[in-house]
Parts: structure tokens; sequence; C-alpha cells
């Protein structure tokens, strides 16, 4: 018996529609396509005893918000004093993605200032987003040049990327590489005293 069902997925960011499931199955194998991309994200299959189980990489439901930070406490575009910041939204620190203006040309990514040093690092990518982590399971028992030690948020990275997901979202800047393409993204790294 082969039946086909469709069903809504979810809503795309700001009002841009309607993205519908499509399920298609029979006796061998179920598939959901959505209709965003035409987008399989289930496959299931039977193995050697007959046993069905999902072979796709994926969610469940149209994940991939983006969204405005502007009023919460992830609105980092003025300079905060971190710790005071994480306090103050009683944050266990962060460790997201931060999507930044298309371009694939060097664009502003961010800038951090030691006010202890005077030190600044300012970071330029070609990447669309930033993932900025906080040392959030950094608990003291990792030991530094010099026998230094490193408890929780003692430090912090600022990792360029695209952003997570990008294969399975299709309004996300594009991920996939194909072949004949070329993988050409860049990051600089500006030190500075302030």
């Amino acid at each position: 018996m082969v039946s086909v069902a469709r069903a809504v997925f979810g809503e795309l960011p700001s009002g841009a529609g309607t993205v519908e499931k499509f399920q298609l199955q029979s006796e061998l194998l179920r598939v959901d396509i959505i209709s965003w991309g035409c987008t399989i994200t289930a496959l299931e299959v039977k193995d050697r005893q007959g046993r069905a189980s999902d072979v796709v990489l994926g969610f469940a439901d149209l994940e991939g918000e983006v969204a405005p930070v502007q009023g919460t406490a992830f609105d980092l575009r003025k300079p905060v004093e971190l710790g005071k910041h994480l306090q103050a939204f009683h944050l266990n620190g962060f460790d997201h993605n931060f999507c930044l203006k298309g371009s694939k040309e060097k664009h502003f990514c961010a800038r951090v200032h030691h006010a202890g040093s005077g030190r600044v690092l300012e970071v330029y990518t070609t990447q669309p987003g930033v993932q900025f982590y906080t040392g959030n399971f950094l608990d003291g028992t990792l030991k530094g040049k010099s026998g230094a030690v490193y408890p929780k948020h003692s430090g912090f990275c600022l990792e360029t990327q695209n952003w997570p997901d990008a294969v399975n979202q299709p309004h996300f800047p594009p991920v996939l590489l194909r072949p004949g393409e070329e993988y050409n993204h860049t990051t600089w790294f500006k030190f500075s005293v302030a």
C-alpha cells in the first residue's frame, strides 16, 4: 500500500510563507519532504532485520530562527563588561552563533577591548556568522602556561563560520560546496592598544 500525506511543517520568518511537509509511505520506506527547496527531512528504510530507522540528519520542525538582538542579552553591538553582562542577564555564558550582514567581502565582525591591559582585538571576516563561546565548561582543572588556572569564563572564542544547520535551512546563506567550486573564506585578527 502506498500513501501520500500533506501537512504544515512551519512558517518562514517575517511572514515569507508556509512550508508544507509531504510524507510518502510504502511497505519499504517512508520519506518526508518539505516544500521549501524540496528538502528531504526524513527517510526511514528497513535494515536486514526489517527494522526501520531514519537515515537523514536534520530536525523534526522548522528551526533556525534569525532573531533580532535589540533589547536582549544578545545585544552586544555596544561595549559591555562581559562578566557583569552575564550576571545582569542571569546567563551561564554564551555559545551562540551571531548572524552578520551577508557579504562575501571583508566585513567587520567583532571588537574586544581589555580595559586592564588596553589590548584591542578586531575581527573581520568573509563568513556570514561568528560563534561566540565564553569558556562555559572551564572548571579550573586545566593548567596553562606557568601554571595558570582557567576557571569558568576565563577565556572566550570568536569562531567565524557559516550559520549552524544551514544545510537544512533554505532561508540561511548557502553552505554546500558543489563539485568544481572552491571554498574561499578569510578571517583577519587585528591587534592594537588603546
